[in-house]
């Protein structure tokens, strides 16, 4: 298979790592696993939460329901690690550089959860990676949902103040939750939180070579295969130009030819129908009309 550091496969000594996902996020996810696996010397237990099978019920009132397909996955993880141990929470658009054991192996000194206190000053503190105490978080997705219902507990309280976890500490250090930003030797996690410009589905961000070149050597070690790379793409899941991009000799100076823009202007990301869900059908139409265009005219603009 692969050389790859730190894969093992027991539930008791290993490092477990849930990421919120759906299918079309599983090469962005599996991009993150190797990251990790292939920075650390400890075993490292991955999985999608949508994997487990957990049914999570719709909340009754519309306000209520999740703002992503994977919002209230995270509030399953402490049952699926049967109430013991700990774990970390992830979101499938990341990528690590430095040793898990950094996130890992900090004391929770009271705390049942810990998180990243900011971001940068920039935006709102985000609960996108936790270190949680599985054995003192008695989380129950039934119950969570009940309290919605019942009006005992808010969306925004829920999600944005995690009120349910009874002591939260924000004293991860923000290199663990870089968003959008990467500075070597520093960034510890970068987030890749614009869903238009993750590199896995637009040329655009300006940190796409990191995360090209991981997957580059995902792809070299046997991690992910050609074919399944193939397989994301004919799902429409990531951008057509990327099967070129990671095969590409030039590596780092990689150019897109006029048919791989034309291909990813033919393109529909994902993230359209969450954008469609929010901001109208409409709006999601005249986003993917303006991001055709941008791609076609990408070397006129240049």
């Amino acid at each position: 298979m692969t050389d790859v550091k730190g894969i093992s496969n027991d539930p008791i000594h290993t490092v477990r790592v849930f990421v919120a996902a759906t299918p079309a996020e599983w090469l962005p996810m599996k991009v993150l696993e190797f990251s990790i696996l292939e920075t650390t010397d400890l075993p490292v237990q991955l999985s999608a939460i949508y994997t487990h099978q957990r049914t999570i019920p719709l909340p009754k009132d519309a306000a209520n329901k999740a703002r992503t397909p994977f919002s209230f996955q995270r509030f399953l993880i402490p049952e699926l690690c049967g109430y013991e141990g700990k774990a970390i929470y992830l979101d499938a658009d990341m990528q690590v550089f430095q040793d898990i054991a950094g996130l890992w192996n900090r004391p929770f000194q009271g705390s049942v959860l810990q998180t990243v206190g900011s971001a940068g000053g920039a935006r709102r503190s985000q609960f996108s990676v936790m270190l949680m105490d599985c054995a003192q978080l008695g989380w129950n997705i039934d119950s969570i949902i009940n309290q919605l219902d019942k009006g005992e507990i808010s969306y925004h309280e829920l999600m944005y103040e995690m009120k349910l976890a009874s002591e939260i500490s924000f004293s991860v250090p923000e290199v663990w939750n870089s968003l959008e930003s990467y500075a070597e030797g520093e960034t510890s996690l970068l987030h890749y939180t614009d869903m238009n410009t993750q590199p896995w589905v637009s040329l655009d961000n300006p940190n796409r070579g990191l995360w090209v070149s991981c997957l580059r050597r995902a792809l070299q070690k046997g991690f992910i295969s050609r074919d399944e790379l193939v397989r994301e793409i004919e799902q429409g899941h990531v951008r057509p130009s990327l099967l070129a991009e990671a095969f590409s000799n030039s590596k780092g100076n990689w150019k897109p030819a006029f048919g791989d823009l034309l291909a990813d202007a033919l393109y529909t990301p994902p993230y359209y129908s969450i954008a469609a869900s929010r901001r109208g059908k409409l709006y999601a139409g005249l986003s993917r009309l303006s991001r055709a265009f941008r791609l076609i005219l990408r070397p006129l603009l240049r």
